[in-house]
């Protein structure tokens, strides 16, 4: 089948299982209810997009994807994922439960798959490779699993800003691997887009006419955010790390750790900026506050359609900024620095808008 017909099949799953999902919400307690802290929205809100992304993802994969050890060991974790955030969406569970779900599904990626972080490159300027050893490199995969669940999960504060940045960045990796004809994880990039589109206009276009709504809106819920911080992770690993008999035969990465970076820069950047933050006051870093992005725009008088343009085009530039490096051929040392010098830039300038508001 073509590109776009998986893209359309895999997108009309997804949206069906929104339309038979929706009634059942309410009953099963699957809602997001709006509080005097943080949720200000009107009404109980249904949170399936999360599960109806992964019914258009299983759908996807078991017709496009030919079956291995890789790809179940990608549904299994998923589907663990996908329980431990329905499960989180109804009862609230505790952030250390979550955790340690989020660690043993890291660890059963790394040994099921045999993929883990093994392979820096030269993003640190050494004349050689960086590899780490399988022990450290473990722990590193199962840091960045818990890194990218979270980085994704935080920024899920205004309607429309995770999906939009989280399809920014499939769409991103779907490129490289598309020039590096890598085309099961093209594939893969491609399905979760078509699963992700759905959700998009459910949450955008729901319920902006009050009395005849003709879309019902509904939001991603930690099961979304989990998942497609969790695939984010796996992507990046396939995308990177040479397989243990492909590093000794210089195997050709689809792109290096660096550009990654770019790719998922501005959940990577804010996530970093609010823990270091929270820190410096003494708060946990788990903690929920109204110190993201997101928050600190639309405290600047910004209207939420407003800050979404601006942070989903900050996300863009990002990813367009690593491809461009990546194509280009810059040395990956210089593609890191760059990255550094970006966050470093970024970080100013939330501050700055920060005092502002003070």
């Amino acid at each position: 089948m073509s590109f776009a017909g998986i893209f359309l099949l895999v997108f009309f799953i997804s949206a069906l299982s929104i339309l038979l999902l929706t009634p059942f919400a309410v009953k099963f307690g699957l809602v997001d209810m709006p509080n005097a802290e943080r949720k200000f929205h009107k009404g109980d809100i249904p949170l399936i997009g999360g599960v109806s992304m992964y019914a258009g993802l299983v759908m996807g994969i078991s017709l496009f994807i030919t079956p291995n050890s890789s790809s179940l060991t990608y549904l299994v974790c998923s589907s663990i994922i996908v329980a431990l955030g329905v499960a989180d969406d109804v009862k609230d569970l505790s952030p250390r439960l979550r955790l340690f779900v989020q660690t043993v599904v890291a660890a059963l990626m790394c040994a099921g798959s045999g993929m883990y972080i093994h392979h820096l490159g030269t993003m640190f300027g050494t004349s050689s490779a960086v590899d780490l050893v399988e022990a450290l490199g473990y722990l590193v995969t199962m840091l960045a699993v818990l890194a990218a669940i979270n980085a994704f999960n935080m920024i899920d504060g205004i309607d429309g800003l995770l999906g939009i940045s989280s399809l920014v960045t499939f769409v991103s990796m779907g490129i490289l691997f598309y020039q590096n004809d890598d085309m099961t994880n093209m594939k893969l990039t491609l399905i979760l887009s078509g699963a992700l589109v759905p959700y998009l206009i459910a949450n955008l276009a729901g319920g902006v006419q009050e009395k005849e709504k003709r879309i019902s809106k509904i939001f991603m819920g930690d099961t979304g955010s989990m998942l497609i911080g969790f695939t984010v992770v796996w992507l990046l690993i396939q995308g990177t790390q040479p397989t243990p008999e492909g590093l000794t035969n210089n195997e050709k990465v689809s792109f290096s750790a660096a550009t990654a970076l770019w790719l998922i820069a501005f959940p990577l950047m804010d996530m970093a900026r609010v823990i270091v933050d929270r820190a410096l006051r003494g708060h946990s870093p788990l903690k929920a506050d109204r110190t993201h992005l997101h928050h600190i725009v639309l405290q600047c008088g910004d209207t939420k359609q407003a800050a979404l343009l601006k942070i989903s085009t900050l996300s863009a530039f990002f990813a367009v900024t690593g491809i461009a490096m990546h194509v280009s051929g810059f040395q990956e040392v210089t593609i890191f620095l760059t990255f550094l010098a970006a966050f470093a830039l970024y970080t100013v300038r939330v501050r700055h808008l920060q005092k502002k508001l003070a």
